[in-house]
């Protein structure tokens, strides 16, 4: 173990000046809890916008004087659904699972020291967060000025966006610790490695959208022509509406987002189930194939929404066969999952109630897609009730189980506390059954208009809406209510009025629970680690009648960990023995 201050090593002339060393401070684990605590207040931002949106929709004719200067209720409402989904998609969905948690644990898992480049690491956060004082700022501003100033933000986003993209790879590529071969990397090592080369691909496609729209803006080039920014936002030619470029840009970089936020869950999911429930991921190589199917089959359905916009035929028809073929890696996940879990020791931590609320998510919102597939459902769409209930349930709330699952596993890692247990479960019950009361009425709602009873009868049709409405209203406020038990447990575990963390209480294996905890400032894993077996070693059948403990960390060499014949990593990972059962300099 040797001990790193990133922060006073870099800039020893502001070793004694705090706010300076706070702001200049490169190591991953600052940058990583940083980018975190953006997505936090992101989240609280965001969700008081939707709940503001759902008083615009159950009192339209409210007052607010915030938001007189929008204009009437559309406009009010429009400002609002922008700003939540801006903060909800980039800096939580994006930038939480993957600059966060990426940033922090990859190096450690990987037995790097760092990231492959630190200052661009803290650049990029730095970014990002003047990324969303821009989001926030445009809301406040008149429309002309606001979109603007949104789109330089957005801009700015994925500009850092590709700085976290190349950054992940790199270190991926190169600082991986001796032994740490491919089929040893953890499952969320592999996530986060292709989410960041699908991230380098989608965000520079933004990023020049973003700065062609800037330039038709100040410039005048009209790259996509005179509607991007016309002297009236109201006003558009039908032609205008219609411009296969800006479509096909707008959909390779919206469509591919989704597995952006998506991958970077798969890989929470998968490595808290195993080590929870003391099983090696079940098909861990097809479960990696799985990985790279989403990026790759993520990255090339761009066309898919475009039927209406002058395609050729077989084009569309190659689209919907390559968005179909997304089912394939997703049942691999399950399959996964279930076979993880048959046979196992499950513990019913938070964690782990979290990672089933995910898997349970992720089925409905899989079922209601099928749904969506149908050519006959496309009315449904004009109010967006099943659109918005099967968006939210698979990307919003199924991501932010799988985060919330990572926190819960990590906690102890990151501050040197646990989360209390009880809170935590309590927690978790009334937001699971809270976000399905939300958004199965609101699949219910999008598809009431084709019931046989109510479609024939509009009176009853008016009255089943006007209920749901209610409920729906109610069930969020419920849910928004429930996450106070979250912030008592986050505040109280901050305030250290819990017992300190076991240095690895889950048992797990991988190496960032090598290192003491919590890991700010702390003894990192030595360039000289060395890793001698897959990412998941749970069991003691292989100890030899030793009695041992159920785990074998990955730096820890064969003969401390008791094993004596080294065939239980060609079982797990599908690779052949090494030829001795003591590695060279073990022992």
């Amino acid at each position: 173990m040797v001990t790193h201050d990133s922060g006073a090593q870099d800039f020893p002339d502001r070793r004694n000046n705090r706010f300076a060393a706070a702001i200049f401070r490169t190591d991953h684990k600052t940058i990583g809890l940083r980018y975190l605590w953006l997505a936090l207040f992101s989240v609280f931002v965001g969700v008081t916008a939707s709940l503001i949106m759902r008083l615009e929709v159950v009192w339209p004719v409210a007052h607010l004087s915030l938001f007189s200067h929008f204009g009437p209720v559309p406009d009010r409402y429009a400002v609002l659904t922008l700003l939540h989904g801006s903060l909800m998609v980039f800096m939580v969905l994006t930038t939480a699972p993957q600059a966060g948690f990426a940033t922090y644990l990859l190096p450690s898992q990987i037995g790097a020291r760092d990231v492959a480049f630190p200052k661009l690491s803290a650049l990029a956060f730095w970014a990002t967060a003047f990324s969303f004082l821009g989001m926030v700022a445009a809301f406040f501003l008149t429309p002309a000025a606001g979109i603007t100033v949104w789109m330089a933000s957005v801009a700015v986003f994925c500009a850092a966006g590709l700085l976290v993209a190349v950054n992940l790879g790199v270190t991926v590529i190169d600082l991986r610790a001796k032994g740490m071969t491919l089929p040893r990397l953890p499952i969320t090592v592999w996530a986060w490695c292709v989410n960041a080369i699908l991230g380098m691909l989608i965000f520079s496609s933004l990023l020049a959208v973003c700065v062609c729209l800037l330039a038709d803006r100040f410039l005048g080039t009209q790259i996509f022509g005179s509607w991007a920014f016309p002297a009236q936002l109201s006003t558009y030619s039908q032609a205008d509406t219609f411009i296969p470029e800006w479509q096909r840009l707008f959909w390779f970089f919206t469509q591919a987002q989704v597995y952006v936020a998506m991958i970077p869950c798969f890989g929470l999911v998968t490595h808290v189930l195993a080590t929870l429930a003391r099983r090696p991921v079940w098909m861990y190589r097809p479960v990696v194939l799985a990985i790279c199917g989403f990026g790759v089959l993520g990255f090339c359905i761009w066309g898919e929404h475009l039927f209406v916009n002058g395609l050729n035929p077989s084009a569309s028809l190659t689209f919907s066969r390559l968005a179909a073929a997304l089912g394939f890696p997703a049942i691999i996940f399950v399959v996964s999952w279930f076979g993880t879990l048959w046979g196992g020791q499950a513990r019913a931590t938070t964690s782990m109630l979290f990672t089933l609320g995910f898997i349970s998510l992720f089925l409905s919102g899989g079922l209601s897609g099928l749904i969506l597939a149908r050519h006959d459902l496309q009315s449904t769409s004009a109010r967006g009730d099943f659109v918005a209930g099967h968006f939210h349930l698979v990307m919003g709330v199924a991501a932010a189980f799988a985060m919330l699952a990572g926190l819960f596993f990590w906690f102890p890692k990151m501050f040197g506390r646990p989360l209390d247990e009880r809170l935590g479960k309590l927690h978790f019950w009334l937001t699971f059954a809270g976000v399905y009361c939300v958004f199965m009425p609101m699949h219910w709602m999008g598809l009431i208009a084709y019931t046989s009873v109510t479609s024939q009868d509009p009176a009853m049709t008016l009255a089943t809406e006007s209920f749901l409405g209610t409920f729906v209203t109610v069930a969020i406020l419920f849910t928004t209510a429930a996450q106070t038990f979250f912030v008592a447990n986050f505040v109280r575990s901050l305030r250290r009025s819990a017992q300190p963390a076991e240095p690895n209480p889950w048992r797990a294996t991988t190496l960032e629970w090598a290192c003491q905890s919590p890991v700010a400032q702390e003894g990192l894993v030595s360039r000289e680690t060395v890793v001698y077996r897959g990412a998941y070693e749970f069991g003691a059948e292989d100890c030899g009648g030793v009695a041992a403990a159920d785990f074998f960390p990955q730096h820890v060499p064969l003969d401390v960990a008791g094993i004596t014949a080294p065939h239980r990593e060609s079982r797990v990972n599908g690779e052949s023995a090494p030829p001795s059962s003591q590695p060279a300099g073990a022992g």
